[in-house]
């Protein structure tokens, strides 16, 4: 698949690299896995000098042997002696980065955890002795969102200050999975959603699917609930290293959200627990989980829900986590059966989501967020303001206009109006013919 999109994210490293004429500089690139890390850096690095290492959990001896060959073909330089510390290997590239330009790329930079746990001690007397006499653009990549984050972002930790540029790489904006279908000249707006669902837009995904041709609604799901699936386990994969031993009650609670339980109340009455510390490092940690109230509610509010922030894990843990022994039983039919059963609830929440999204992109609107009561009760799919025009718009969102009762938004709406007696309303009703309107 071609590189799609990204444009933001390679102008800002282009202005950190137009510094390595007069120092070094140092990138941090974060992200899931599958997010396009990689394919983002090498992308950047066409056409200009540069060393890619990747850090896997070998010895420090091994490492320093494989990254001593890939430096003696780039400088064509038979040999610098034998070199056992990761640390001489930068010391080595910061003597080499003094004669000419080079970008450094660091890939899966967190795991040099596991290989020498003081390296990055180490590394930051180096990089503060060595940064203003060198031309390095040292660009580093990791997947464990949380270790990179405590490495780069923690005030205690080594590194902590010393990046010029953080990136977290995120999933492709709607309007490029749209490119991509139509591309693929199987773009609908039902195609649009389902794709959107069972992807998240991750790059790796797309192209997965582009790849088996199976970018429509139908042919995805045939294709990710098959016996051999790459998609069955990819959840476990992203996350278990996140969460280390305590994932079996991350995972509960993550599926409980994904599956509609989306109160703390909820959760911990099913789970029979307190999880409060639990949802705080989802939130906080690992940015996998976001808290929202009502608009209009009061700070400190106890009417709070949770949203899985990343549409494929939700699938993943509807579905792949929720039926798994159907899953390892390659019992296909039934997760077939199980989505086509909660397919319209279940997208019918994406849809929600993705108006909000292009109603905050919009640029018109201050505050876009939903609606409820006491008890969940006159809930409002969509509110958009815009308190300078004083303007309120409410939406009722499903995925056919068939379904849509205009007299309940109405009536929804009314304890609104006494607190906004100065704002013109308006309402909308959205469903699916709409998303695909907005993308064609």
């Amino acid at each position: 698949m071609r590189f799609y999109d990204r444009e933001q994210e390679l102008n800002a490293l282009q202005k950190v690299h137009e510094q390595i004429s007069s120092s070094s500089c140092l990138t941090v690139v974060t992200g899931r896995r599958r997010i396009g890390k990689t394919r983002l850096i090498r992308q950047f690095c066409e056409e200009r000098s540069n060393l890619y290492l990747f850090i896997s959990r070998k010895s420090e001896e091994v490492l320093c042997d494989e990254f001593m060959g890939y430096i003696e073909e780039l400088f064509q330089q038979r040999s610098y002696g034998r070199i056992t510390r990761l640390i001489d290997i930068f010391r080595l590239l910061f003597d080499l980065g003094e004669q000419r330009e080079l970008i450094v790329v660091i890939d899966e930079f967190q795991e040099l955890l596991q290989v020498n746990p003081n390296f990055f001690a180490d590394f930051q007397n180096l990089w503060d002795t060595r940064k203003h006499s060198s031309h390095l653009h040292v660009i580093v990549s990791g997947s464990v969102y949380s270790m990179m984050h405590r490495i780069f972002m923690e005030y205690e930790q080594p590194l902590y200050g010393r990046a010029d540029l953080m990136i977290k790489l995120k999933a492709f904006p709607i309007s490029t999975l749209a490119q991509i279908l139509r591309e693929e000249e199987v773009f609908s707006a039902e195609n649009l959603l389902a794709t959107y669902i069972v992807s998240g837009a991750i790059p790796r995904y797309l192209e997965i699917l582009r790849d088996t041709r199976s970018l429509s609604k139908d042919s995805a799901i045939d294709y990710i609930f098959s016996a051999y699936s790459v998609f069955a386990d990819e959840g476990k994969n992203l996350l278990i290293e996140e969460f280390g031993r305590d994932y079996g009650v991350y995972f509960s609670i993550l599926e409980l959200i994904a599956s509609g339980k989306t109160s703390r109340v909820e959760i911990e009455s099913i789970l029979q627990s307190g999880v409060g510390g639990h949802l705080e490092r989802l939130e906080k940690d690992y940015s996998l989980i976001t808290q929202y109230r009502p608009f209009n509610a009061r700070p400190g509010s106890r009417s709070v829900k949770y949203k899985l922030d990343d549409p494929f894990l939700a699938f993943w843990f509807a579905f792949f986590y929720r039926y798994r022994s159907a899953m390892e039983s390659s019992n296909i039919q039934y997760l077939k059966d199980r989505y086509q059963e909660q397919y319209s609830q279940f997208a019918g929440y994406w849809l929600e989501r993705l108006f909000a999204d292009i109603y905050m992109q919009s640029g018109v609107y201050n505050r876009v967020g939903s609606y409820w009561e006491s008890g969940f009760t006159n809930e409002i799919d969509l509110v958009a303001v815009n308190d300078a025009a004083k303007l309120m718009v409410l939406a009722e969102v499903k995925l056919q206009k068939k379904n849509i009762r205009k007299d309940q938004l109405v009536h929804k709406a009314r304890k609104l109006r006494v607190q906004y007696p100065d704002y013109k309303f308006e309402y909308r009703y959205l469903s699916l013919e709409d998303l695909g309107k907005s993308y064609q």
